[in-house]
This record gives C-alpha cells, sequence and structure tokens, in this order.
C-alpha cells in the first residue's frame, strides 16, 4: 500500500494506519458485516481513498462510508465513495458544508443522524463534541474505530471542540472496555491509551500541560494553549 499500512485488528475488522507524507494524514478503515464492508473515514485524499476502497473491496463489497467529523483529513477521500451513502452526524455536516468555500471541497454526507444508528449491523454513536462540535464513532464487537477523540502518542488538536465534554466522552470510552482503539492518528491502541491522553487534556485545562516527551506533532501543544487561552 502507497498510503497506509493495513492491519487486521479483529476477525472482521481492519485498521488502515497512514503512512506518513503521503495523502493518508490520519488513520481509517473498514470492517465486514454479511456480505459488505463498512468503511471508517476517507482520508485526506481520493487517492489515499482509492486505495482504501480496493482494499475494503478485496473482502467485499462497501454498503456505505462514515465520516468521523469534519476536518480534511477524514473527509477528502469522500469523493471516492460518492456513488454510496456517506453517513455522518448532522452537525458535522453542517459543518462540511459552512467550510466548504475556505477550508473543504469535498463530497458531503448523504445520511445523517443525532445520536446512535444501526445500519447493515454496524453501530455508529455520537456523544456530543470533543475533538471538535460532533465527533462520530463506530463501535463493532470488542474494537472503536474513535477518530481523533483518541489518539495515540500524539499531541492532539483541542482548537475546534470542547476540552471538558471530551474528557466525559474519554470516561465513557474507559468503561467500555475497548480490546483495540484505532486513533484518528498514532498507532493502534487500547483502553491503556487513554489515561495519557486524558492527563494532557486535563492539563491543558489548569495549565500544567508542557509537550508531551516521545509524542508526535510537538507543535501542536504550543497551538493548543493558544487557542485555549484565546
Amino acid at each position: 500500500m502507497e498510503h497506509f499500512r493495513l492491519e487486521q485488528v479483529a476477525d472482521d475488522a481492519w485498521a488502515a494506519m497512514a503512512l506518513a507524507e503521503t495523502g493518508a494524514v490520519g488513520n481509517a478503515g473498514f470492517i465486514r458485516v454479511a456480505d459488505f464492508t463498512i468503511v471508517f473515514d476517507t482520508f485526506a485524499s481520493t487517492a489515499a481513498a482509492d486505495e482504501l476502497r480496493l482494499a475494503a473491496e478485496v473482502i467485499a463489497p462497501v454498503a456505505y462510508a462514515i465520516n468521523s467529523h469534519w476536518h480534511a483529513d477524514h473527509v477528502n477521500g469522500n469523493r471516492s465513495f460518492d456513488d454510496l451513502p456517506i453517513l455522518a452526524t448532522e452537525r458535522t455536516r453542517e459543518l462540511m458544508e459552512e467550510r466548504a468555500i475556505g477550508d473543504l471541497d469535498v463530497v458531503f454526507p448523504t445520511d445523517v443522524f443525532d445520536e446512535r444508528v444501526e445500519r447493515e449491523g454496524a453501530v455508529v454513536e455520537t456523544l456530543g463534541g470533543g475533538h471538535t462540535e460532533s465527533d462520530a464513532f463506530l463501535w463493532f464487537e470488542d474494537t472503536v474505530f474513535a477518530g481523533d477523540l483518541v489518539v495515540v502518542e500524539t499531541h492532539p488538536w483541542v482548537g475546534d471542540g470542547d476540552v471538558e465534554h471530551w474528557l466525559e466522552i474519554l470516561e465513557a470510552f474507559e468503561a467500555r472496555r475497548p480490546r483495540v482503539i484505532v486513533p484518528g492518528h498514532g498507532q493502534i491502541g487500547s483502553v491503556g491509551d487513554i489515561p495519557p491522553l486524558r492527563r494532557y487534556l486535563e492539563g491543558l485545562l489548569d495549565g500544567t500541560a508542557t509537550v508531551v516527551d516521545g509524542w508526535a506533532f510537538a507543535a501542536g501543544h504550543e497551538r493548543n494553549v493558544e487557542a485555549l487561552r484565546g
């Protein structure tokens, strides 16, 4: 794969882990349910998304795609799925439309939901806004495709969301004890990767956070401080 590394994380779940300096940027993935697959997030480019669709269709035809949130590195590949339903929260679609003139040139979601939808055996949920004003995730058996609600060993971006509510969402994730977390950025994780992220976010709120040694995107820390200060 040119844009991502494909890792099978469960019998019927695959993570597409973005490779550096390609058109992927954020992670994506897909699951198999019955005789079809469901894609979660579409990368930052159609080139990467075309490759993702091909990988999924090796397993089974794609039924639909999901957008976790509005950021370009997770939805700019939607054009590769423009012949299929694309599912997102209603607020995510609104945010994409609001930013289309300046930030995004993207195919919008065709289908929207408010809190939870079960479709073709997959459960897509939102607990509201955390990383952005609205973040969806895909829970499949003991695996969660978390979007940017969870990032592993990388500094998250907090400037478009609600850090206090993000912490509540992470608490809910911990309570459900996923075996595997496919994060929006970073390597495949587990429930044990939530506490370090939570401590960093708490530190941002109380003013004690610093750059975390060994985490990627160190420059993002100062951006986070400035975003919260503003």
